[in-house]
């Protein structure tokens, strides 16, 4: 069974190491496609063995003078290539989430033994990085789930619909896995973590960067929609 991590880049400098790390820890290869990194983003993926690096050109531009790589067909990039390595499962994630300590320690098992083609996972939204944001992270009484993981030979697409995009099996209908007996759920205190607002200038800076490029022009403070945030819970830990 050949597990293959994906994630793309673009001066991604402060998460790719930890990325590259934990995923090292239970994948058997890690494919980086970096879109044109500035920083030294791309030497340091390839100071690890199970790391391959491949540069993604394409760009879009947006309105301000910025220029993007395009969402849907950057990750669908990542997906053929993960399919021509002869992987049998791709997970994908953005190079600022990773598995936590509980979810790396059991992943291989819990792939081996399913006859489920798709993962979904409980994601935790760190704000900072000893807190969280109740309001994202759960759901009812739940918690929410994201797709993290599925077989290769699934059929996955991507659509795009930038800055966002959407899993789909015929590229053009949303994958609705609520109306499927195809997936599995993970719950804690196996999760996967999501450290997109690590300091207050960070989230000013992508505020302002979706707010120029005019892909968000609305975007607002992560609290005005994720709520007050909590102390992280002692599983959530890598």
């Amino acid at each position: 069974m050949k597990i293959v991590a994906t994630c793309r880049t673009l001066n991604e400098s402060t998460h790719i190491e930890k990325f590259c790390k934990s995923y090292s820890e239970f994948a058997d290869q890690i494919l980086v496609a970096d879109g044109g990194s500035t920083d030294n983003t791309v030497l340091i993926a390839k100071e690890f063995p199970k790391v391959k690096v491949r540069p993604y050109w394409k760009k879009v531009k947006c309105e301000g003078g910025i220029w993007r790589n395009p969402d849907g067909p950057h990750i669908q990039f990542l997906i053929d290539w993960a399919i021509r390595e002869g992987a049998d499962w791709i997970v994908h994630q953005d190079c600022d989430q990773r598995p936590n300590k509980y979810l790396k320690e059991e992943i291989r098992k819990i792939l081996s033994e399913t006859d489920k083609d798709f993962i979904m996972v409980t994601q935790i939204f760190f704000w900072g990085i000893d807190m969280y944001l109740p309001k994202l992270s759960r759901a009812g009484d739940g918690w929410m789930q994201g797709l993290w993981a599925w077989r290769a030979n699934a059929g996955i697409k991507i659509i795009d619909k930038m800055p966002h995009y959407t899993f789909s099996l015929d590229g053009e209908n949303n994958l609705d896995l609520d109306k499927s007996d195809r997936d599995l759920r993970i719950l804690p205190p196996k999760c996967f973590m999501h450290f997109g607002w690590p300091t207050e200038e960070r989230v000013q800076e992508h505020i302002n960067y979706y707010r120029n490029s005019g892909l968000i022009e609305g975007m607002v403070h992560p609290l005005q929609f994720g709520g007050a945030p909590s102390l992280i819970e002692s599983w959530m830990v890598e």
